[in-house]
Parts: C-alpha cells; structure tokens; sequence
C-alpha cells in the first residue's frame, strides 16, 4: 500500500535537537507514512543525522528521502519538501518538536472520516521556558481573523490536501517571518473544508530561547507579511490587520522610537474616532505588558466598534 501523507521537516543546524524529533516521527504507530527530511545548509553535522536516520529506519512501508536545499530559510526548505512529495496529503513538521505516537493515526481518522475535508487542524502544548503549560488550538469560528491575531496556521497547527498547498503557491520565500499566517490567508482565499482534531494535544513544542532575540527586525519582517495579507482581504477588514501591527510593535518594542512612531501613526489615521481611542487603549495595554488586545478586540467589535 501507497502511503497517504508525507511528513516533510526542514533542518538547519539541528543535529543534537533534531534527534528526538525524528524518533517521534519514527515512534507513530499509523502506517504507511513517508518522510522528507530537508536539510538548509546546515554547518553542524545535521545532514549526517538525517543520513544516518534514514538508512536505520526506512521501510517498504516507511519511505524516507533526505535532500539539501540551499536557499536560506524555512520557506524554502518547506517549498524544496513540497516539490518531493507525492502523496494526497501534507504535513510539514518543525525540527525540535515532538510528536506524540498517536498523531499521525488521529489525523487520518479525521480524514477518512471526512473524506471531503482538504485542512485538519489540530493542537499543541506549549511548554514554556518558565514552567508553565499553554495548549495551543486551531480555532475554526472566526478562522481570517484568528489566523492573523491567533497564528492558527502555525506550521504545527494543521495539515491539508498537497494540492491544497500547491494551489495556494506554496511558502513565500521573500519571508523571514510570518510565512506560515501568510500561507495561511492564501489557504483560506479558497476556501477550504475544515475539521479539526478533538481530544487532548498530540504534539509538544517546547518554547524556544531565541523567540525575543532580534526583536525589531523580528516585529517589522512580521510586519511585511501582515501586509501582504491585508492586501487580500475585503475592506472592512483591512483594519483587523493594521491592529495586529499595533499589538506587534508594543508587544516587543517597547524602546523603540521606529515603532512607537509607526505605531503612532496608524492609531491617528484610524476612523471612525470610538475605534481609535479604542486601539490607543489597546496599545497602552500591550505596552504594559498585558495580553489579550486582540481577544478585547474581538469582543467590543460585536457591537459594531
């Protein structure tokens, strides 16, 4: 029997990490299942692993394929991955994350349970570098809105149909952050079925400790993609987008005279007059460290803010 769906994991100098993420992938207990391991250039060793990984476990019902992707970054390690795949369904998977034994197996029950769904999303736990435990969703109710507040389309947060991915066009390579939300919008331009996975998370992410570094490149190579988003969306929800950007830049630079002064000025040119002093609001709460402007956001929107 032909596999079904493909894994595909890109790796950039992973070599120590990268290990326990692929023995998850091996420890899943629903077969067959075909692998693509992308290596980015890596100057660690992590080919090697890959390597070596792939002639210990591949199988007549557990194919796996190691290529090199030149390119700089994940997106074009995704798009090379993509290129190799030749199964109905996709899943991309990042290199020091773990997969529980059962999640391939509760995907696929979502799937031939469904047999016209093309996106099913799933969930993950978040275990924080200060001990605490955060289950992340795929939220299928306010799904354009939440994809660019929420990320739902984080790459751990879902799998689609190959052809899903390749009508969207695949990963942005002109993108450093935000690919996967950017992807994310252009999946959700056509319209998908979704179903979403029930039960408790089946994968575990651990946070990592570069996430704050380099913020103010960080924030305004998001900010890049946001825009590209807000291009495809109706008018009346163009500003979902520009509030997003204000959250970013509070959220993580809180020093900066670039993003205080950006900040600034989508708040003064935002109409009508109640939603900008409702956005200032929203900005000072984020400044102050608090979470949650997009969710207060969301709320106060119902009566037509």
């Amino acid at each position: 029997m032909n596999p079904s769906i493909t894994i595909v994991i890109p790796v950039y100098n992973r070599a120590d990490t990268v290990k326990a993420t692929l023995a998850s992938v091996a420890g899943q207990t629903f077969r067959p299942l075909k692998v693509v391991l992308v290596d980015n250039n890596s100057s660690d060793g992590s080919l090697g692993v890959l390597q070596k990984w792939q002639t210990e476990n591949m199988a007549d019902d557990f194919p796996v394929e190691v290529i090199s992707e030149p390119t700089p970054g994940a997106s074009a390690a995704r798009n090379a991955g993509l290129r190799m795949v030749d199964t109905p369904w996709t899943m991309f998977f990042d290199s020091d994350d773990i997969m529980l034994p059962c999640h391939v197996a509760k995907v696929m029950e979502v799937i031939e349970k469904h047999p016209d769904v093309d996106v099913v999303g799933n969930k993950f736990l978040l275990l924080r570098r200060n001990g605490q435990r955060r289950v992340i969703k795929f939220i299928n109710s306010d799904i354009i809105y939440d994809n660019i507040h929420q990320s739902i389309f984080s790459t751990l947060l879902y799998c689609a149909r190959t052809e899903v991915f390749l009508r969207a066009g695949g990963w942005d390579e002109s993108l450093s952050m935000g690919d996967d939300v950017e992807l994310g919008s252009r999946i959700l331009g056509l319209q998908p079925k979704i179903r979403t996975i029930s039960g408790s998370p089946t994968v575990i992410v651990n946070e990592s400790g570069d996430s704050i570094s380099n913020s103010h490149n960080r924030t305004f190579a998001l900010i890049k993609a946001l825009r590209k988003i807000q291009t495809r969306l109706p008018e009346r929800h163009r500003h979902w987008v520009d509030l997003q950007i204000i959250i970013q830049l509070a959220a993580f630079n809180r020093n900066d005279a670039e993003a205080a002064r950006l900040a600034t000025e989508i708040i003064g040119s935002t109409s009508p007059m109640l939603r900008r002093m409702v956005w200032k609001y929203l900005y000072r709460h984020t400044l102050r460290g608090r979470r949650g402007a997009a969710r207060i956001y969301r709320l106060l929107s119902y009566f037509g803010i």
